[in-house]
């Protein structure tokens, strides 16, 4: 019974835990490449005063949000508005915020030109800013702060489409949708039918856990139909605002079509794992992917009900109706401006510097099994920048460490039904291959790339790892002589 209860708490809990919503932070410098050169990229510094800046308007808009507080339940909304504000303020001091000058006056600009559009917007405190992670998303907090990914930045076609989705996550907040879903959880979870219910689960000897996570995905379920309800206001009150600038309002359409397929990984494509980790004198092993133990669906029945959960779990649900539902608004409406970009060199440079810092955010917080997946993902694609093959190489001397003092599982994820097919194969090899195979691996991987990545310091740091891992003592003093008279001020001693 005690364990019962404690789930019971746990169920609770979660709905309030997403409450915990991200907002991230970190500074960037912008460069240009010149004709046939490479695009410059060095992590980013931080802006602190802008951070504290940030936080203490986050604390000062708490404080005005729970005066407004009209609930029956005001002490728990207030707790709630308060765990959503420390989230915040923790994703700012964890410097996951761009608080650099140069991008955020580009996002500032942009911003303005749907502000100037729109006088509901002149005299609100907004505090817009793009955040570091590389998971495709935009939100909305609720109190005034907005969030761009820039994983969700580097996938668009034009800056008309940002203009859109910056247009929803303003209606989200001028509709006062994140306020309103905290007053309906709480008035939810206090409700006497809710009470009941957990009453009863409590009781039952047998599948209580069962129920506990049935009511739980029930309320979610609830949630997120009202959500989806919210979506299409969203989107309705974001056409107005955006046919108050000069950008395309067809792109909402377009940009709504892809989000559709977005939650698929940007440079996703088969056989990656396989190309990068073949080698002439060290050929990829097919056991190194194999688990005859794992099976996420057994049957037809349930790949079934795991597709339509995923389906209904995805960021951006029910694209197709809300693509029919813009589509008909716009064949309404009489104003059709065509300007797609205001800057779109300082676009497409955000866009591939942004794919960097998405990165060195995924090394910074050690998720380093997905950092090296999209690594891999990238270099399969094409991209050779002297960059990702230092940061492949580190990732690799990690896990090689990792692996070396048992402490794989803090850096490295497991393999598991919400990844897909190609990562999961990625995460069977980390958990299947021996610690000689994995010295091997990154041996002959950072080898064959020696040429491409010789201008990263990093990547020679770990090219000289590998040659200690792999026993391979008068090639390490070679590339360290190369490190010693290449790099000045140097960060690794040997």
């Amino acid at each position: 019974m005690k364990t019962n209860k404690s789930r019971v708490s746990a169920i609770l809990a979660a709905p309030r835990n997403a409450m915990r919503l991200v907002l991230f932070a970190a500074t960037l410098f912008l460069a240009s490449p010149g004709y046939g050169q490479q695009l410059s990229y060095h992590p980013f510094k931080k802006n602190i005063v802008k951070e504290k800046e940030i936080a203490a308007a986050i604390t000062a808009r708490l404080q005005q949000d729970v005066l407004n507080i009209r609930s029956n339940y005001k002490k728990e909304v207030a707790a709630i508005y308060k765990e959503r504000a420390d989230a915040i303020k923790e994703r700012v001091e964890a410097s996951e915020l761009i608080t650099d000058s140069a991008v955020t006056n580009y996002l500032d600009g942009l911003a303005k030109q749907i502000i100037s559009g729109n006088s509901t917007l002149a005299h609100h405190n907004l505090r817009i800013y793009f955040s570091r992670t590389p998971w495709p998303n935009a939100s909305s907090m609720g109190e005034g702060t907005i969030v761009f990914n820039v994983g969700l930045f580097s996938r668009l076609d034009n800056e008309a489409q940002v203009a859109f989705i910056l247009c929803h996550e303003l209606a989200h907040y001028l509709l006062n949708h994140g306020n309103n879903s905290i007053a309906r959880y709480v008035e939810t979870v206090n409700s006497t039918t809710f009470q009941t219910q957990l009453k009863e689960i409590s009781k039952a000897e047998f599948s209580a856990n069962k129920q506990l996570e049935q009511l739980a995905l029930k309320i979610g379920f609830n949630s997120r139909r009202h959500s989806r309800a919210f979506e299409k206001e969203a989107d309705s009150m974001a056409l107005v605002l955006l046919k108050n600038t000069n950008y395309d309002l067809r792109e909402a359409s377009s940009c709504l079509a892809l989000l559709d397929s977005i939650d698929k990984d940007k440079h996703a494509g088969k056989q990656a794992l396989e190309n990068q980790f073949n080698f002439a004198e060290y050929p990829f092993k097919k056991r190194w992917i194999e688990n005859k133990t794992l099976s996420f669906t057994d049957n037809e029945k349930e790949k079934k009900e795991a597709k339509a959960l995923a389906d209904s779990l995805k960021t951006h649900p029910d694209c197709q109706l809300r693509i029919a539902y813009v589509e008909k608004e716009l064949l309404q409406g009489k104003k059709n401006n065509t300007r797609k970009f205001q800057d779109q060199k300082k676009f497409e440079t955000l866009q591939k510097l942004f794919e960097y810092e998405g990165l060195e955010y995924l090394f910074e917080t050690d998720k380093i099994s997905r950092c090296l997946f999209t690594c891999l993902q990238m270099l399969n694609a094409g991209d050779t920048h002297p960059y990702v093959l230092g940061l492949a190489g580190k990732c690799l001397t990690k896990i090689y460490t990792a692996q070396q003092q048992h402490s794989l599982s803090k850096i490295v994820s497991l393999p598991s039904p919400d990844f897909d097919e190609e990562y999961n194969n990625f995460l069977k090899l980390l958990q299947n291959v021996r610690l000689t195979e994995l010295a091997s691996i990154a041996y002959h991987f950072l080898q064959t790339h020696s040429t491409a990545g010789k201008s990263s310091e990093d990547f020679v740091a770990a090219l000289i790892a590998s040659k200690e891992n792999a026993g391979k003592p008068e090639e390490k003093k070679e590339w360290i002589n190369y490190y010693n008279s290449n790099f000045s001020n140097p960060k690794y001693k040997f």
